[in-house]
Order: C-alpha cells, then structure tokens, then sequence
C-alpha cells in the first residue's frame, strides 16, 4: 500500500526528516513474534532520500525537492521524495498575494493563482479590525482599483466546494503598493504600508533599513514555482544563502505569497529588474535541487546580473 504523510509540506535538499527516522530501528527481540512480523524491520530509501552520517539524530536527508512518500510494507517500508507540482494549493492561514478582479456589494473577488477559481475576502474580513463592527466595515470599505494587489491570509477553504475565503486580520496585511505614486500624500501613507507588510511577508526585509517609496519606481509582482516559494520564505536554512548573496549587492524589499507571488521593491528601476532577474534564473534553472540547495548557482547568476 502506497500512501503519503500527513502533511502536504514541499520538502527542500537539506531538509531534516525526524519522522523517518525511527523506521531505520529494527525490531526488538524482546518483543512477542506477532509484533516482530508486523513492525518494520527497516527503510528502504528510495529516489530523492540519503543517509548522513554527519547528523545522527535526523540520520535521512533529501537531495532533491518534491514531497515524502512512504509506502508501507509488512517488513519493510520504503521513503521517496515524489516530484512536486508547481501549482499551489490552499491551506488555512496561508499568506497570499492576491490580485482584485472586481467588487460587489458584499465582498472583494480576488484572484488567488491562474489554475483556480476566484476567491473572495468579505469586507468585514477586511477592515473588521480598524472599523470595529461589520455595519461600519461595510459602510467604510476601501474603495480599492481593479488589479490591486491584496496582501491576505487563507481564511477558510471549502475543498468540496472548490471556493477560499481570504481575510486581512490586522494593519500589517492589505493593499500592496504596485503602481507609481501620483501625489507626496499618497506616497507617505503607501510607505507606511509598505514597511508593516514587508517586516512579517518572508522574515525578511533585505538589504537597506528601508527603501522610501519614489514616483519614478514601480514595484515588480513576480510569479514563482512552489519550490522557489519554499525557499524565499525559509528563515533559517535554505533561503538565507540566496537573499544575503543578492542583498549584498543590491538593497530589496520583498513580500512573499505562498500561492507563488513574490512583491519586488528597490531604490531604481533598473535595481528591481536586477532582483527579479536573479529570482527568476534561479527558479528557472531548479538550483533549489541541486546537492548543495543552489549556493553556488545562485552567487553564479547573482554575479552575472549585478556583476561581480
């Protein structure tokens, strides 16, 4: 019987698999001949998976991306890593960068990834926070642009009903800023929002304190494979190299969406097409599966577009 773990997670090179690693422990002779014949003996690993001796409590490492799979045996259970698709697919309190397709009475129709049906964000969902009540929400709802980008978080999935509901909890989420500025009032109420939500989106606000919000600037909104998502929004492993190597180089700011969006900011233009670049190469050429997690591509393709 072959069936996968719980847990949906896409896995990274490098990431550690504690769950596996009691599978590796034969059976105990102490115990009774039924429980020998039904407890693994040990794991075989299959594509994608590795033993290591340099991290004996996380033995099983993965060299390449995809999700686990575990197929059980009577004796003998074997683990893969399974090619991961590209499309992204909704969990509760997933942040999201989503486009707005138009208004109703009631609700914002947004548009969460290409492959799936519109969502929605209610408009008490959106400004219950600031206005205090629903009546007043509703009465006081932004008066927001079609093709506004909307910083939110996954609400509610109805997987039966194939339909998600988005909310903005808190000031830190909303309307993101990805057209050029058209007056200094504007401008300064755009700054502030922009800061809040870039100092939670990936963990990571890279390069300069922060970047001032300029007319002659547009922010660049970045589509990326699900891997790539992983590896932008990764705090402590994977990601890091990548951010501190384009950074070093050119100062950014960025949000990230787990759907596959990534919000692109810089002090030029030419400085955005520079970051959007790297990201981009970087995700195109599947460096995230390489032995070393893509380190050495990424300082090749960082490099190559912001010079040495």
């Amino acid at each position: 019987m072959s069936m996968s773990l719980d847990s949906p997670e896409i896995i990274l090179p490098g990431d550690p698999l504690p769950q596996l690693s009691p599978l590796l422990s034969p059976p105990s002779t102490e115990t009774s001949t039924s429980t020998t014949d039904t407890k693994p003996r040990s794991l075989r690993l299959g594509p994608g998976l590795t033993l290591s001796p340099t991290t004996p409590s996380t033995p099983i490492l993965p060299y390449r991306y995809g999700t686990l799979n575990l197929t059980s045996h009577t004796k003998r259970p074997t683990a893969s890593i399974l090619s991961t698709p590209r499309h992204y697919h909704p969990s509760t309190n997933d942040p999201v960068l989503v486009t707005l397709l138009r208004t109703t009475a009631e609700q914002f129709i947004v548009q969460l990834a290409p492959y799936t049906p519109p969502a929605i964000i209610p408009f008490e969902n959106y400004i219950i926070n600031n206005a205090g009540t629903t009546a007043s929400a509703r009465k006081s709802r932004p008066n927001l642009p079609i093709g506004a980008t909307i910083y939110a978080r996954v609400a509610v999935v109805h997987k039966h009903l194939e339909s998600v509901e988005l909310s903005v909890p808190d000031p830190t989420f909303g309307e993101v800023i990805s057209q050029k500025n058209t007056s200094s009032s504007s401008s300064s109420n755009q700054k502030n929002k922009k800061e809040s939500s870039t100092s939670i989106s990936a963990g990571t606000t890279t390069g300069a304190s922060s970047i001032a919000n300029r007319a002659e600037v547009t922010p660049y909104i970045l589509s990326t494979s699900q891997p790539m998502t992983k590896l932008l929004l990764a705090e402590e492993t994977l990601g890091k190299p990548l951010l501190s190597a384009v950074a070093s180089k050119v100062p950014f700011e960025m949000i990230v969406g787990k759907n596959g969006r990534v919000w692109i900011d810089a002090t030029t233009q030419k400085e955005v097409i520079q970051v959007v670049r790297c990201f981009k190469e970087f995700d195109e050429a599947e460096a995230w599966n390489d032995e070393d997690g893509g380190l050495a591509k990424g300082r090749q393709i960082v490099g190559k577009v912001c010079g040495k």
